[in-house]
């Protein structure tokens, strides 16, 4: 599927092609920036960037969305886990790559499923630095929960990067990207490598660390997949499961809500 999706289209036959395409896979074509014909292959279409001028930052306390996309479930992260996504429970650990959750418990898990109609490149969903990375090699099974309502286990199973962060203001977090059906890549601006085969469980840390301002891109996936997005639980979000994201627009409040400042208070 790699290979194909990078077979090269003759110029003369792109405008056709894309648009008989964008019509299967429901793309807006105003989400397709520039002439047809300047996407030499099916995988330039699919990892397309914005339009310019498109999605501006907006002002305000939040965090952004880091993909376009479903989002699946919203949860909190309990060291045993007691999750459910589609009626299937699992433990977080199962789904974490090295297990390592300690500074995370209580936070919320977004889980944002892109269908190939999305956009499919991922931003930074406030000015950050990314610590290190956690590799595991895995399977590319469907990731869709139309196709997988009896299991969502291949969340645990398929290939994953574990990026765990740390926001502007010293707050840490961590964001997890699932591969899929096909060709499974992801790729990220700030190392080149990683996400790439050969496909082996690793850990990198970064001295330097890589800063993005908020909004800024991350990468992109190669077809597929989920993104899940573990933010501080003192959040609020603006989004609730089975509503659609849009990458660099709000997702979550850093304004805490009257119950979370009231709970705070109380301890």
């Amino acid at each position: 599927m790699g290979r194909v999706a990078r077979l090269p289209i003759p110029r003369g036959l792109r405008r056709r092609i894309w648009a008989l395409v964008a019509k299967r896979l429901q793309i807006d074509p105003a989400s397709v920036p520039g002439d047809l014909r300047d996407y030499p292959h099916f995988l330039s279409l699919f990892t397309r960037a914005l339009p310019a001028g498109s999605r501006p930052i907006p002002s305000g306390n939040y965090w952004l969305s880091p993909a376009d996309g479903k989002l699946v479930t919203l949860d909190r992260v309990c060291a045993e886990g007691s999750w459910v996504i589609k009626g299937t429970p699992y433990s977080t650990r199962e789904l974490v790559p090295g297990g390592h959750l300690d500074g995370l418990l209580g936070y919320q898990a977004l889980q944002i499923y892109l269908s190939p109609r999305d956009y499919h490149r991922y931003h930074a969903p406030c000015q950050m630095e990314v610590l290190a990375a956690i590799v595991e090699p895995g399977d590319l099974q469907p990731v869709d929960p139309s196709l997988v309502r009896r299991s969502m286990r291949v969340l645990t199973t398929n290939r994953r990067i574990l990026l765990h962060c740390r926001s502007a203001d010293g707050t840490p977090f961590s964001m997890l990207f699932v591969g899929a059906l096909n060709v499974g890549g992801m790729r990220f601006v700030f190392d080149e490598t990683l996400g790439q085969a050969p496909w082996m469980r690793t850990l990198r840390h970064f001295d330097p660390a890589p800063r993005l301002e908020i909004g800024d891109e991350l990468g992109h996936f190669e077809l597929g997949s989920t993104v899940l997005l573990f933010a501080p639980p003192q959040m609020r979000p603006l989004v609730a499961a089975g509503d659609a994201t849009k990458a660099r627009t709000p997702l979550l409040s850093t304004i805490r809500s009257a119950e979370t400042a009231n709970l705070e208070e109380s301890q």
